[in-house]
């Protein structure tokens, strides 16, 4: 006997997607998972682009990440026309990250995932009954938020954020204002950690057999190397040959793979590297939950966790660009022919941006792996190893469970 269960419409994630799960004779024969991503020909696009339009365009592949998308194509291109840049744009632009992972994180944590977790559709019905808890995460993204206006120029896609550095940097004034704001925040990301923690995870401890992250500083960094869970480590000009890409005949996401298997990228992967690293050191040593973890749930509290760790990563870079003040906030960039590689971590997971120029500096070849692409494959193996677990759970119920597990990854 043949049955399927259909979720149709994945809510409450920041892309579109669908979970198809067909069982035989009471036994689980396939599971897919269908992302949508459009037809959108970005790498096409860029052809015959001059090295100036490419991160303008790039970066409109994901409004939530565009800061990641932008700062991962400028790399590239910097990377292609030897381009060094200084540290104090090193410094800015990891705090426009920092502006980033907070409103990211806070979006997904209190209005995408929580409402799982509290028994409510939505983070509207949630505001009802816990209105002090959603005020919560809206402050915590207007402070994300305002840190990528003022230093990209726009909340949504800005234009201040270039190859080289930026068109203008913030006066030490506002930096100042960032830093009472990050101040501000502190408190209320742990709040968010405590909460979080204190949610009923399903037990679900599938230990991933390759994990993957970038190798640098910190997890806000644009890396030149990237880190693998088996010890090894490969630069950014390696990654196409470690990160194997497929096209899926039932989803319009392709499917990676790192040495013929699926990987995880994302927060958990980052802080089961990082957090040895993390200088929050009694928060984590408070957690009851610790870390490495194998309980892919456990993604929400990784999230909370790396928005404290970006703000003390915040409040670190706003001293040395407050120190070094007045700077320049650009480098010259002269056009050659060369290819180079953008590699970093955008909130859901590592992204590579790699681009080919001719002498006058147009585009000729390009290739962007997005963080949905790379975790298509290991988010139908977790669900696999969950529903062969869940073989005595009502319909409804697993269906559910089958969502969370998705949102926790947030593809």
């Amino acid at each position: 006997m043949r049955k399927e269960l259909n979720v149709d419409h994945l809510t409450r994630v920041e892309g579109h997607g669908a979970v198809n799960i067909v069982f035989e004779n009471e036994r689980l024969k396939e599971i897919r998972l269908r992302f949508t991503e459009g037809p959108r020909f970005f790498e096409f696009i860029t052809r015959d682009r001059l090295w100036t339009e490419i991160p303008k365009i790039v970066s409109r592949i994901c409004g939530i990440c565009y800061v990641s998308h932008r700062l991962a194509s400028c790399a590239a291109v910097e990377d292609a026309l030897g381009v060094e840049i200084t540290p104090e744009i090193k410094a800015l632009r990891k705090l426009l990250a920092v502006g980033e992972y907070l409103e990211s994180h806070a979006l997904h944590l209190y209005f995408l995932a929580l409402p799982d977790y509290m028994g409510y559709p939505s983070a509207i019905a949630m505001a009802k009954d816990y209105p002090n808890v959603v005020k919560r995460g809206f402050f915590i993204k207007d402070i994300g938020n305002k840190i990528m206006k003022l230093i990209g120029g726009k909340t949504i896609h800005g234009e201040n954020i270039l190859p080289g550095g930026f068109e203008s940097v913030p006066s030490v004034d506002d930096l100042k204002r960032v830093k009472e704001d990050l101040y501000r925040v502190i408190p209320e990301i742990r709040a968010t950690i405590s909460l979080f923690e204190s949610l009923e995870y399903p037990e679900f401890n599938n230990p991933h057999e390759i994990e993957m992250c970038i190798e640098a500083e910190d997890f806000l960094s644009l890396a030149d190397k990237v880190h693998i869970s088996d010890g090894t480590v490969f630069t950014k000009h390696e990654y196409e040959l470690f990160v194997e890409e497929t096209v899926s005949d039932y989803s319009t996401a392709k499917k990676s793979k790192v040495k013929g298997k699926p990987f995880l990228i994302g927060p958990l992967a980052r802080v089961n590297h990082y957090i040895e690293r993390f200088s929050i050191k009694s928060d984590v040593e408070n957690l009851k939950i610790k870390f490495p973890s194998a309980n892919t749930l456990h993604a929400n509290v990784a999230r909370a966790l790396e928005m404290l760790e970006a703000a003390f990563i915040g409040l670190k870079a706003v001293d040395e660009l407050i120190s070094s003040s007045p700077f320049n906030g650009r480098v010259k960039v002269t056009p050659k022919k060369g290819t180079g590689c953008g590699v970093k971590e955008a909130p859901r997971g590592t992204l590579f941006h790699k681009y080919t120029f001719d002498d006058t500096g147009r585009c000729v070849a390009a290739n962007i792996i997005t963080p949905t692409a790379q975790l298509q494959s290991v988010i139908e193996k977790d669900l696999r190893d969950l529903v062969e677990r869940s073989y005595d759970v009502e319909d409804e119920k697993l269906k559910k469970r089958a969502e969370m597990l998705v949102r926790a990854y947030d593809p």
